[in-house]
């Protein structure tokens, strides 16, 4: 009996994590690995209230930080646009978990982060440098993520 209940618990994780989508929430979003979304940001001053989603794309395959690195076009552009790529990535022969932002507001932007290791029920803080405008940022880890939450973003 312990058997069963353990293997539907486990089906249960499984369906619940596979099923898992962006959320955004008040100038907060949840980002499961292997997603990618951009965003048009609200401002409040030189804070960020809210979002609204423009694209969401999924990411199948492991991204190659170099070649993302040595592809990325540097412009001039200032929309205001905020994109988040959160997925399994290569560098050179390692596998990291990656976040990568590209964000277009003028100005370099703050924000904090918490991530969820697999099979953890809780999200744990984590640090997360500022991100310049009209360049490629990007944070990488070593654990076993299956979510982030980005939240209290700031431009300076």
């Amino acid at each position: 009996m312990k058997k069963i209940f353990a293997l539907l618990s486990l089906f249960l994780v499984v369906i619940i994590q596979a099923q898992e989508k962006i959320s955004l929430n008040k100038g907060e979003i949840t980002i499961p690995i292997g997603k990618k979304i951009l965003l048009n940001p609200q401002f409040k001053n030189d804070k960020i209230i809210n979002f609204e989603k423009v694209k969401e794309e999924n990411i199948t395959e492991k991204i190659d930080l170099f070649d993302m690195m040595e592809n990325f076009k540097k412009d001039d552009i200032k929309d205001n646009s905020i994109e988040f790529t959160f997925s399994e990535a290569k560098m050179m022969t390692s596998s990291v978990y990656a976040l990568l932002t590209v964000q277009k507001t003028g100005k370099s932007m703050t924000f904090k982060a918490k991530i969820r290791l697999k099979g953890d029920t809780q999200y744990h803080p984590t640090s997360i440098l500022p991100s310049a405008s009209n360049s490629s940022h990007v944070e990488q880890w070593q654990d076993n993520i299956d979510s982030i939450i980005l939240y209290d973003f700031e431009l300076n």
